[in-house]
């Protein structure tokens, strides 16, 4: 659309009639990048669990670990102030320590986005994060491991929203949910590259000194696990690999510089003049003449909620909204972080070597990252609430072929199943996506989006325990002994219906294609 000189206009129309151009693709970069960083933040640590682990061993027990028992390390530890519990949970997930920050930081980013700007939120938390990833390579310490992870988790987790809502307010409105699902395959890149990455160090035989070491860290000791693995230089080398993770600092301070604010929140957040110099520099970056002059007088602002706080996600006019993404994020997560630690276990169970059980989980990151771009296309062609109803019976399609035909001796064929379950897993947890930042209007846009993400964290780190419980339960194991995975498969079957329910009963109207500025005027005057 052209914008008449005189003409009222909203930030939203701005937007619209520029189309995709040199600042779209600009910003596509920019939270990519943002995405990748932190998409390798959170999963270097999976991939590191082993070096890490048998290392600090090594500092607590003053001895060699022959077997990778972090029971038994634990029980002959010379520091009693890291208990066994501790270690366990370490050996266990040590993810679940980013976990426990990225729940709060969620939370906590949110709010302070909508405060001070998305912009300025998203540079900190990617600064936070680098700078508390960085000790992570000197530790010597159970305990300090675990306490700089779960502050870098702080960052990690502010991360996210701050990507997906700014996203939903620089791209227009046609397109905005290719982008905003493409922002989640950024970071499952990022998820890939850490497991490329501590992949490569492992498999460098000789010990990569880092700066800055002390003697006893650089110390390399005999590693040899159940498997007659043999590999001193796997006690150091995965320090490398939280170096790496340091370089967001860099980044986040060039992101500082160079990335803008975004309009909608200069707009909403009383800064019209600020709002208008900010859309005459995408006009001018754009290249576009969209036929007017733009002046502050004519800028019109979508009414705004009575109060700016967690509070209204639970008002009358947006509870229907926060159960429906809330609920179905949940169950997103419930699929994606329950099976995903599992996938190795289960394989090997099945008689498949760990490199190939590997191969698979890796593969199944492949397919999500197809995944969550194929899903942004239909859903901005075919709407939200149709995608998702799709997204959840197809799921449900790929958990019963999973569990009728998943078993030993055809890799190949195991590949494709890993890929197809993956695929479809995160084809309907990132349909969820776009709707988070169109159900709430700017004064709350982020606090929405990060509530709704905290609070389906809880189901990402419950679903592992549950699993765990269930394959210790007699009537999911095989005759052997063994957890019977074909059976234990076709639980998931309940959380793909509750999606389906949740979708059809919850999701009422339809966001595709509408401006924020016209969504946004809907939900207040509703």
């Amino acid at each position: 659309m052209s914008i008449k000189e005189g003409q009222k206009f909203t930030v939203s129309d701005v937007i619209d009639s520029l189309g995709i151009n040199k600042f779209t693709w600009i910003m596509f970069v920019f939270l990519g990048f943002a995405m990748i960083f932190d998409g390798y933040d959170f999963m270097v640590a999976s991939q590191t669990t082993s070096g890490v682990a048998y290392t600090l061993q090594h500092f607590l027990s003053g001895s060699n670990p022959v077997d990778g028992s972090i029971a038994v390390v634990a029980a002959s530890a010379k520091d009693p102030s890291v208990g066994a519990a501790s270690l366990g949970a370490l050996g266990s997930s040590i993810s679940t320590w980013s976990l426990l920050g990225m729940v709060i930081g969620g939370a906590l980013g949110g709010i302070i986005s909508d405060k001070i700007g998305r912009k300025k939120t998203l540079t900190i938390a990617i600064i936070f994060y680098g700078l508390f990833t960085l000790p992570q390579a000197y530790c010597t310490d159970f305990t300090f491991y675990a306490a700089t992870r779960v502050i870098a988790g702080l960052g990690v987790g502010s991360c996210i929203p701050v990507v997906t809502t700014c996203f939903s307010e620089t791209i227009p409105s046609k397109n905005r949910g290719i982008f905003v699902t493409f922002g989640m395959a950024f970071m499952v890149v990022g998820w890939v590259l850490a497991g490329v990455v501590v992949t490569t160090l492992n498999s460098i035989s000789d010990p990569i000194a880092i700066p800055f070491a002390s003697a006893a860290m650089s110390e390399t000791f005999s590693l040899t696990g159940a498997d007659g693995l043999q590999t001193p230089a796997m006690t150091q080398n995965w320090r490398v690999g939280y170096l790496i993770g340091a370089l967001p600092v860099i980044y986040g301070v060039l992101l500082g510089i160079f990335m803008k604010e975004t309009p909608h929140w200069y707009a909403n957040s009383g800064q019209k003049d600020k709002a208008i110099e900010r859309l005459n520099d995408l006009v001018k970056q754009s290249g576009i003449d969209i036929g007017a002059k733009l002046e502050a007088e004519n800028l019109v602002v979508p009414p705004k909620v009575a109060s700016a706080n967690p509070k209204v996600l639970f008002t009358k006019k947006f509870i229907v909204a926060t159960a429906a993404i809330w609920t179905m994020y949940f169950i997103g997560q419930v699929f994606v972080y329950g099976l995903n630690p599992w996938m190795i276990p289960m394989m090997t169970g099945f008689g498949y070597s760990s490199t190939d059980a590997s191969a698979m989980q890796t593969f199944n990151n492949v397919a999500a990252i197809c995944s969550n771009v194929t899903v942004g296309f239909l859903s901005d062609k075919f709407g939200r609430k149709r995608t998702l109803v799709f997204a959840w019976l197809f799921t449900a399609l790929a958990v019963v072929v999973f569990a009728l035909t998943v078993g030993p001796d055809k890799f190949a064929y195991c590949m494709f199943l890993f890929f197809f379950i993956g695929f479809a897993m995160n084809f309907a947890i990132t349909g969820v996506q776009p709707l988070m930042p169109e159900s709430y209007p700017t004064q709350v846009r982020n606090t929405g989006v990060s509530w709704c993400q905290a609070f389906a964290r809880f189901g990402g780190a419950a679903a592992p325990i549950v699993f765990a419980a269930i394959t210790a339960t007699a009537a999911f194991k095989t005759a052997e002994g063994g957890a019977d995975w074909n059976k234990i498969m076709f639980l998931l079957l309940i959380p793909a219906a509750i999606g389906v329910i949740c979708t059809i009963v919850f999701v009422r109207k339809e966001t595709s294609g509408k401006d924020l500025d016209t969504l946004v005027t809907e939900a207040v005057k509703s």
